[in-house]
């Protein structure tokens, strides 16, 4: 009977001229800030592994977990390492619409990353697996204006990774050394949103390769408040 009661979701039809292009994408990214705060508890309560393929899964769990059990009438799955169709990079977590007639790529990706005392937290950035570097050379996303990141932080503070993440960004932008890549200094992430154990960023990039931009959606998630050494 409840489950009766649930609204009806409606995928916007392309006549539909009141529905922005980014409607989708708006609506997944709602979905998670209305999730975002609730998910340490679920990882401390399945926490066998704190590394980040393990984390990245229950992210996964944990929304779709939150969808059905509000009714599940979001048409959405999260799914981990969706396949890149011009990339052997795989991205971690993807967002599919959940229809027959919806074409089967994701339409947004996120990367994840863990900032703590033994991670290389420059990845975040750059580097051989460097996130914000991958989007972009397009190595991820290469098919979409707008992605995101989770950075799982398992040590210091949610303000300390946020500042050393804009110094790399200003040091690359004033020491660039890669032809592929443009590093400019306004790249830099700032503060969107405050929530229950995360904080939400935006940031902008030009991709050199196909000059055009990418908008990255950063969630940093608190994960040391169940952690006693800290």
């Amino acid at each position: 009977m409840l489950r009766d009661s649930q609204p009806t979701y409606q995928l916007p039809q392309p006549s539909d001229l009141t529905v922005a292009a980014n409607h989708e994408v708006e609506q997944i990214l709602l979905f998670i800030d209305n999730h975002i705060s609730s998910f340490p508890s679920y990882y401390n309560e399945n926490k066998d592994s704190d590394n980040e393929n393990w984390i990245s899964n229950l992210v996964v769990r944990h929304f779709n977990l939150c969808n059905h059990e509000n009714g599940g009438y979001l048409p959405y799955e999260f799914s981990k390492n969706p396949p890149q169709a011009g990339s052997t990079k795989e991205t971690d977590i993807g967002v599919y619409i959940n229809t027959r007639n919806s074409k089967a790529i994701p339409i947004i990706e996120f990367e994840a990353k863990r900032f703590s005392e033994s991670s290389n937290n420059q990845e975040y950035v750059y580097g051989e697996r460097g996130g914000i570097e991958r989007f972009k050379k397009g190595e991820h996303s290469g098919h979409l204006k707008v992605c995101g990141m989770f950075a799982y932080v398992q040590s210091r503070t949610i303000e300390e990774w946020f500042s050393k993440v804009n110094g790399w960004l200003i040091k690359l932008s004033q020491n660039n050394t890669n032809d592929r890549i443009d590093w400019i200094e306004n790249e830099q992430l700032s503060k969107v949103s405050l929530f229950k154990s995360a904080e939400k960023f935006t940031s902008c990039h030009r991709r050199k390769s196909s000059n055009d931009t990418i908008s990255i959606w950063h969630y940093f998630i608190d994960l040391t408040i169940f952690n006693s050494k800290n």
